[in-house]
């Protein structure tokens, strides 16, 4: 109960402490140290070598005791000399799906006022307070090659979630001291919901343009039309795979057909809300790796027809904020890694093929 009634102010103090942002230099207003248990029951050997040399006048048991303060002493400011010296700044996280690990990815940038590269092992977790049980902390070296650290953070319901504050804390280089800080990047992450069969309505509407003529030219599977730059997230089987080979280029083939009915989706109102946007994120992601052109009506936003990378993430992240829904998130028990390159669409592949539609 204590600790809940000083969850808030804390948190003010450290956001004017330490403010958010998408890039920090640690110094010494970041910076906290204080002795380890070691480092402790070091002090107190030190002081019980001090008294039995007094007490006993041996000079040699006097000058042990002077000689292990002074080390405690030094070990003190090059702890903090070499946790100060890290600095590192945040990449926009990738858009995941609902019960899915988000992953913050750091990179380590050099300090202005620190020539000398941090050294020892990084203990990385996410600040809550009170702590949960199921508190889990990634360990990294630091003084490795690796430029980049990613912490995953699992995301249980949909919506725009602010991530927390990350705890960074060192025992380097003897374990006497503890050094740690509380940084906030001031990150957003989009959780979309978490796709599930179920059923959905759509609407057909045949469209003709302005001429009254009914075809149109289109992106389809018909006739070769031609070759644009390639886009993470397209098929693979549009890649034109002998101008890859001969130029190295990644290019992909577009074909033209006659403009087709226009299919939009829309949320089906005899379900609950929570099943009916996952029917609907299952939906689009099934008709966006088929390459079928697609439609969402939405409340009063209505997004017109495409098959778009940039489309499918429009209509996902209006099916996540339609209504916006409490933050909620919880620790990823995952191993450190290196940060995802695969896109949201393979992702939505590699899901639909495990789960069946049924992160």
């Amino acid at each position: 109960m204590f600790k809940k009634v000083l969850h808030k102010p804390w948190l003010a103090w450290l956001d004017k402490r330490i403010p958010p942002n998408p890039s920090h230099a640690l110094n010494m207003r970041s910076v906290f140290i204080l002795p380890s248990r070691f480092g402790w029951g070091f002090i107190v050997m030190c002081m019980c070598l001090f008294l039995l040399g007094t007490n006993y006048q041996n000079n040699l048991m006097l000058l042990l005791s002077y000689l292990l303060l002074s080390v405690m002493l030094l070990t003190l400011f090059y702890s903090y000399q070499n946790f100060a010296a890290i600095a590192l700044s945040v990449s926009p996280p990738k858009s995941v799906f609902a019960n899915t690990s988000a992953h913050l990815t750091l990179d380590r940038v050099k300090h202005s006022n620190y020539q000398t590269k941090p050294e020892g092992l990084l203990q990385i977790q996410w600040l809550q307070f009170p702590k949960l049980k199921d508190t889990t902390s990634i360990i990294f070296d630091i003084g490795n090659q690796e430029q980049r650290l990613t912490i995953p953070l699992l995301l249980h319901t949909r919506g725009e979630h602010k991530l927390p504050r990350i705890t960074l804390k060192s025992a380097y280089p003897f374990g006497l001291y503890n050094c740690w800080t509380h940084l906030d990047f001031d990150v957003k992450v989009m959780a979309y919901p978490e796709p599930k069969a179920g059923k959905l309505g759509e609407v057909v509407h045949h469209t003709q343009d302005t001429a009254g003529s009914k075809e149109d030219e289109r992106q389809g599977n018909e006739d070769f039309f031609a070759l644009t730059d390639f886009i993470e997230g397209e098929p693979l089987n549009r890649v034109a795979w002998k101008q890859v080979a001969k130029t190295g280029n990644w290019v992909v083939k577009q074909f033209s057909e006659q403009r087709s009915d226009d299919v939009y989706l829309s949320l089906p109102t005899n379900i609950p809300l929570e099943e009916g946007l996952s029917a609907l994120t299952q939906k689009i992601v099934s008709m966006q790796s088929q390459g079928v052109h697609y439609g969402l009506k939405l409340g009063s936003t209505t997004f017109t027809p495409n098959n778009s990378i940039a489309h499918m993430h429009q209509c996902l992240s209006a099916l996540a904020t339609y209504p916006n829904t409490p933050f909620a998130v919880s620790h990823a028990s995952a191993t450190p890694a290196a940060a995802p390159s695969a896109t949201l669409a393979a992702q939505v592949a590699d899901n639909s093929v495990s789960k069946g539609f049924s992160k």
